[in-house]
């Protein structure tokens, strides 16, 4: 069982990282760095986020297959699309790519959290 609250730890730890690194991305600063919050935060974050997701469902004996699984995936995946696409070219990014990146994350902690089947 201690392997479990430290999965959920470093979880928790992963989704913060990405989530800063996706706010980082998304304000008004210099595309330089928008990028290194996207490279070095966002999208390290998602994986390491994935992969403890990934180690707790395997422990708790969760289906990956789960409806709340697979959309917390997608979600999740839309989010740092959005975050990469609004690094791509200084020219990009605005309120609308930030609605969907932040919109999205939302969306995947309610998935988390109430796990709809």
């Amino acid at each position: 069982m201690e392997i479990v609250l430290w999965l959920r730890f470093f979880k928790a730890l992963s989704v913060g990282v990405f989530v800063a690194g996706t706010i980082g991305a998304l304000m008004p600063l210099s595309i330089y760095e928008r990028r290194r919050f996207a490279y070095a935060l966002a999208g390290p974050g998602l994986g390491a986020t994935w992969g403890c997701g990934f180690l707790l469902g395997s422990q708790l004996g969760i289906s990956f297959l789960s409806p709340w699984v697979l959309g917390a995936l997608g979600l999740s995946f839309l989010a740092l699309q959005c975050v990469l696409y609004s690094v791509g070219r200084p020219v990009r990014g605005g309120w609308r790519v930030a609605s969907i990146a932040l919109g999205s994350i939302a969306a995947t902690f309610a998935l988390m959290v109430w796990r709809p089947s």
